[in-house]
């Protein structure tokens, strides 16, 4: 049975390209232990390789997409393989490579995005969004007022609980 080397999904015999990818089917799949990035025009100092080491892996799309554009912010090259569909059975989680020589500056700058409070900010700024959601619906739907207003309960537990939660982070 050939595989795709890309995406990982396997086919019946008889195919040789991946309908996903658009890459040539293999035999069998192996891991690399390190991947390498071609150049497709020679530059000046006819470097044909430059190392590419794993930076992190991501079961979805937009969470490989945010960190490539916070290392993009940040000046940071990087590649992202894998994870064509959701749909697609054995689909390779996405990976975010970066060139060897920024791997700590990339490290620290997921790292820097991912600090508590940061994360408690998106978390006020979700229920936020939800809360105007449901006031939205509130107006739409009178019949569902009760079980609206249950649902703005929780949110504003949730408020009080990250507002007594981020004082301690920042000690």
């Amino acid at each position: 049975m050939p595989f795709c080397p890309s995406c990982g999904a396997e086919f019946r015999a008889g195919f040789s390209v991946c309908n996903t990818c658009g890459v040539d089917l293999v035999s069998s799949l192996e891991k690399p232990k390190e991947v390498t990035r071609t150049s497709q025009v020679e530059s000046d100092d006819n470097h044909g390789e430059e190392p590419l080491r794993l930076l992190g892996t991501f079961a979805d799309e937009t969470t490989a997409t945010l960190v490539r554009r916070l290392l993009d912010d940040a000046g940071i090259p990087s590649v992202s393989l894998g994870g064509h569909a959701p749909q697609i059975g054995n689909c390779m989680p996405w990976q975010v490579l970066v060139d060897e020589d920024y791997v700590d500056a990339a490290k620290e700058t997921v790292a820097s995005y991912q600090s508590p409070t940061l994360i408690t900010g998106q978390i006020e700024g979700e229920l936020q969004r939800l809360s105007t959601d449901l006031t939205r619906l509130t107006r739409q739907r009178r019949d569902l007022s009760p079980a609206i207003q249950s649902l703005q309960q929780t949110i504003d537990k949730l408020r009080e609980q990250l507002a007594e939660l981020n004082p301690e982070i920042e000690e």
